[in-house]
């Protein structure tokens, strides 16, 4: 999931800008202004918001996981090749990529031309695999994929504690909405039900906060 720069216009920063700023500045000086007038709840720091922040660090460690193992996994794709072994078959319309033995051993079963030279094959492909394993190690593809996953398992453990507090500020909405739209949507720009609607909800959200902090600061 990227961590778009996306529409909302507001004093031309983008939405992520705006919603960082209004979020980060909420329950701080800002919305503790003596002369704010708030009821006691919201001069606290809202659990949401705290719950927010640790999400988005989370998610921003996440997405450089990401991206980590994806230009890995494109240098390995690019000088060593996904392990495979091609084989033209006289029995088959086109020649056939194999990339398991699991695979290999289903296509012996029923072409007889693959059948013959399934231990080559076999061979080929475990050679491949080879080259594959020792670039993997001196890339260090695997360990960035593990990254990955540990780095997704902390976004999603920070994601279900955001959802479960209460929140206690107009800040705290905006930030459950938020995560909802980063995490779940299809796209930014998903026009199937309830994505548009959330969208409006987040920027009416942003909106009042910032006419609240100009008001207050």
């Amino acid at each position: 999931m990227a961590d778009s720069e996306t529409s909302t216009t507001l004093s031309g920063l983008s939405r992520r800008d705006v919603l960082s700023t209004l979020l980060t500045t909420a329950g701080g000086t800002a919305f503790s202004h003596p002369g704010a007038l708030r009821p006691i709840a919201e001069r606290r720091m809202d659990p949401a918001l705290v719950a927010w922040k640790s999400w988005r660090s989370a998610h921003r460690n996440a997405l450089n996981a990401c991206r980590k193992q994806q230009r890995l996994e494109t240098e390995l794709a690019r000088t060593v090749g996904f392990p495979s072994v091609t084989f033209d078959a006289p029995e088959l319309p086109q020649p056939v990529r194999i990339a398991s033995l699991q695979t290999l051993d289903e296509l012996a079963m029923r072409v007889p031309s693959i059948r013959q030279a399934q231990a080559f094959l076999a061979a080929e492909l475990h050679a491949h695999r080879a080259r594959w394993d020792e670039a993997d190690r001196r890339l260090g593809y695997s360990a960035a994929l593990q990254q990955e996953v540990a780095a997704y398992t902390d976004e999603a453990r920070f994601a279900e504690r955001l959802l479960s507090v209460d929140a206690i500020s107009i800040a705290g909405v905006a930030a459950k909405i938020d995560i909802l739209i980063e995490t779940e949507a299809p796209s930014e720009t998903c026009d199937e039900f309830p994505w548009p609607a959330l969208r409006k909800i987040r920027s009416d959200l942003i909106r009042i906060m910032h006419q609240t902090l100009d008001h207050t600061v």
